[in-house]
């Protein structure tokens, strides 16, 4: 995570978080949240998930659909 920016525009505060390929695996082997986790905190999981199967399908976990078939 080499490049991080910060949008400082009242109103449209946010951040944006450049992630590296190689560390999808280390954030999703040390993150993954309670049945109670807040909604963002879900979204970002599964964000991370989807980019980890369109970059390393042949390591990523099968997702909700491939598990249906």
């Amino acid at each position: 995570m080499d490049r991080i920016y910060m949008n400082r525009v009242p109103g449209s505060e946010r951040i944006h978080v450049e992630i590296a390929v190689n560390e999808i695996a280390d954030l999703l082997d040390d993150f993954t949240p309670a049945d109670d986790a807040f909604e963002a905190t879900k979204n970002l999981h599964r964000i991370l998930l989807d980019a980890y199967r369109v970059f390393a399908p042949e390591l990523a976990p099968p997702s909700e659909r491939d598990e249906m078939t």
